[in-house]
């Protein structure tokens, strides 16, 4: 008689808790081992300054409440944002693994419903 032999999946399961060294946003895990989130920093920024500090405090309401009570500034995690005609590109300073793909979700949710003929391009730094 045979024996069984059994075959499990390589690939690790999908988690939406983080990697475990994560903060928890409204939006989803906030990875704390790609980012400096303590850090309060100003992103690099040009184009129009109403329309940038617009994008800037909306970003803040998307990415910033933690479900403790606490508040991080999406300034913490977005390194630039640029604003030229019909395009806008953000930059994060998060890898895409862990939170950073569900900031970056967020953060292109935000953008497009507030510039809506616009290119959006969200990009990870790390």
């Amino acid at each position: 008689m045979a024996s069984v032999i059994p075959i499990k999946s390589r690939a690790p399961a999908v988690s939406t808790e983080g990697c475990g060294a994560c903060l928890h946003s409204a939006s989803g895990p906030v990875c704390q081992s790609a980012c400096d989130v303590s850090a309060d920093h100003e992103p690099e920024v040009s184009g129009p300054a109403e329309a940038v500090q617009r994008l800037l405090s909306a970003l803040d309401l998307a990415l910033g409440p933690l479900r403790d009570g606490s508040v991080v500034s999406a300034r913490s995690v977005i390194q630039s944002l640029h604003l030229l005609d019909g395009e806008a590109e953000l930059t994060l300073a998060i890898a895409p693994h862990c939170g950073g793909a569900l900031l970056a979700d967020a953060a292109f949710d935000t953008m497009r419903r507030l510039l809506p003929d616009t290119d959006i391009y969200v990009r990870h730094a790390a």
